[in-house]
């Protein structure tokens, strides 16, 4: 089974339903958006317990993140949907009690007893959280709760003021209101694949589910500094032990602050953060400090850096590539009237890059009316690629050939987003 790096982004949330607010359901997804949309019948997939018409649209009220890896997140979920019989929760401190029900048998006739899941409102879900955040298992983890509706977040206010036990200082807690005007969601469907790209980017960091990062952005810095710097022929030693640090490409963690150079052993890295902690009985680091720069460090990002660039090949080289793309004659002939050209100068942040291209990539091989393409823009490189596709076609038939034609890129079709995620619903 091939390895995959830690999930970019993974959550659980809790759904209600606007039409019949005490319906609620919890599930776990690595897209909010997308996932709400097909709870809401905007394309296939969803839950059955949702597919009721009567019952849509539903909204998300919050949304729990951090999760180590996709098997945690759905861990989290069961405890979540299931807080009356979960082990996670000691029977002293569980909130919601299983309910004794009698049951007869149609065919048979016979009574029984069993336990059955107590019917639970939005308040007593918000309740159950705030227990599994505090109780061992999950204490420790890199969780965030972010709430999009003020009601939700104001239930949660109340019950931390209630009860005894208080969350680990590092949990962030937030009221993430959407900022952008309202959108209507079936039109987003009629849009271009272009213009969806262009919206979701707009709405990045913007509050409300559209401002969620469900990708590797964050981490882009982090990566291209850890190639670069691991690629360079030099001795490297451990910042905890002194020691070598031996094989570069493995279990060696790099500060992500630019200017700071330190390197670690990730078992050395991980025994400092737990002793500075005081937490001796602990497995699992939370944070700690740099050992170089003294810059405060998580230790979820370390780790998430370390198996992108260990296990996520074909990540780390999307974000390391110059993409060109040959662009069209009237774009050509307004090129040379405005240059726009990208110098490769000390200008430009990716000239370090240069030696990871092919030996036929070279600037001098290359035609003048190329251009560089931000390697961000994925909905764009697909229009342009299409688009090139083309036009090569036109100017073959119309015109003989002056440039030397660019080599072809194979096609590569990823599902980033994880759907066999969804059928555990």
């Amino acid at each position: 089974m091939e390895a995959r790096p830690i999930p970019a982004f993974y959550c659980c949330y809790l759904l209600r339903s606007t039409a019949y607010p005490s319906s609620i359901y919890v599930g776990s997804t690595p897209n909010p958006v997308r996932r709400l949309g097909q709870h809401n019948g905007h394309s296939k997939g969803g839950a059955v317990r949702t597919s009721r018409k009567t019952l849509r649209p539903w909204e998300m009220t919050c949304v729990v993140t951090g999760f180590p890896s996709k098997i945690a997140a759905l861990q989290f979920e069961w405890a979540w949907h299931n807080p009356h019989i979960t082990r996670r929760i000691p029977n002293e401190q569980r909130i919601t009690k299983p309910v004794l029900k009698t049951r007869k048998s149609r065919k048979t006739g016979r009574t029984r007893e069993g336990l059955v899941r107590p019917r639970m409102s939005l308040t007593d879900k918000i309740n159950n959280l705030h227990l599994l955040l505090r109780v061992p298992s999950f204490s420790r983890w890199p969780l965030q709760v972010r709430f999009f509706c003020v009601d939700a977040y104001q239930a949660w206010r109340l019950w931390n003021e209630r009860v005894n036990g208080s969350i680990r200082g590092g949990i962030n807690i937030s009221l993430d209101l959407k900022q952008l005007k309202a959108v209507d969601n079936d039109g987003e469907f009629d849009m271009s694949t272009r213009a969806k790209g262009k919206r979701k980017r707009e709405a990045l960091g913007k509050g409300g589910i559209e401002g969620l990062d469900v990708g590797y952005s964050e981490l882009k810095g982090h990566v291209q500094k850890g190639v670069l710097f691991l690629a360079k022929d030099e001795a490297l030693e451990c910042a905890v032990c002194a020691k070598d640090l031996g094989s570069k490409t493995a279990m060696t963690l790099l500060c992500p602050q630019e200017d700071c150079r330190t390197a670690s052993h990730m078992s050395c890295l991980a025994a400092k953060f737990i002793e500075d902690e005081g937490a001796g009985a602990a497995v699992t680091p939370i944070s700690g400090r740099c050992p170089g720069c003294r810059e405060e460090l998580q230790w979820i990002d370390l780790i998430k850096e370390l198996s992108l660039r260990v296990r996520g090949a074909r990540e780390v080289a999307r974000m390391m590539k110059k993409l060109r793309v040959p662009v069209t004659k009237n774009a050509a002939a307004s090129h040379h009237e405005a240059p726009t050209a990208v110098q490769e100068d000390a200008t430009n942040p990716n000239k370090d890059l240069d030696y990871m291209r092919a030996p036929d990539d070279s600037d001098d091989s290359l035609p003048e009316d190329w251009h560089c393409q931000d390697d961000n823009d994925d909905d764009m490189m697909s229009v342009m690629s299409g688009h090139s596709a083309q036009s090569d076609g036109i100017e073959a038939a119309s015109s003989p050939k002056r440039f030397p034609s660019p080599p072809k890129l194979p096609a590569v079709i990823e599902d980033s987003d994880w759907d066999d995620a969804e059928l555990l619903d």
